[in-house]
């Protein structure tokens, strides 16, 4: 009995001391999740492309006619190549060499892969001051060639991305052909052909993660 006894007080201490601890205090607070988005970035055509000064003639055959025409490589390093119509009936010769065309970005996240987008339909190119019916120039293939990043000295291609650099920053040359009118219309000879001035056209580039 006295063996039972003995437990019995152990227990009821047992209890007691339990009972006696101090209950641990709880807080509950709402954490928060953010993120900031920023996909614009700065795009900058830093130079136009510029077939430099030129010679021009026009092909006056009414139908059938040739062209003749001067491609501008993207690639800083090499000279713009002229090619003339057969017989000489359409020429381009170059007085003052000209340059390839520039874009830079900058604010992209550092070195990133960058999709560059031309233009896959021909730009008219026309001096704005011409009479209605006087010929035009044609801009078609462009191509653009990688200055920056991984692929710098490259032409790009879907499978060669410009990159940009530790700094977000990235650039590219961009070249393309220019081509005579043919089938001018009108019968004025001097109408017909290029007058004096400068020729413009305008067309999209566009550079996207």
């Amino acid at each position: 009995m006295k063996n039972i006894s003995m437990v019995a007080k152990a227990v009821a201490l047992a209890l007691v001391a339990a009972v006696s601890l101090p209950v641990l205090a709880a807080e509950t607070e709402n954490a928060t999740a953010s993120v900031t988005v920023k996909n614009a970035f700065e795009m900058v055509v830093a130079k136009p492309l510029n077939f430099g000064e030129i010679t021009a003639v026009v092909d006056l055959t009414e139908a059938d006619g040739v062209s003749a025409s001067i491609t501008m490589s993207p690639n800083p390093t090499e000279q713009a190549t002229v090619v003339n119509g057969e017989g000489n009936a359409a020429t381009i010769r170059s007085l003052v060499p000209g340059e390839p065309g520039e874009v830079t970005v900058a604010g992209v996240a550092p070195y990133s892969e960058l999709s560059v987008t031309l233009p896959t339909t021909s730009t008219n190119v026309v001096a704005p001051s011409a009479p209605p019916g006087s010929p035009k120039f044609v801009l078609s293939a462009v191509t653009a060639f990688i200055t920056s990043g991984d692929n710098d000295g490259t032409v790009y291609a879907a499978d060669n991305k410009l990159t940009a650099d530790g700094q977000g920053n990235a650039s590219f040359n961009f070249g393309g052909t220019l081509t005579t009118d043919v089938n001018i219309a009108g019968t004025n000879v001097i109408d017909r052909q290029y007058q004096d001035g400068e020729f413009t056209g305008t067309f999209p580039i566009t550079v996207s993660y």
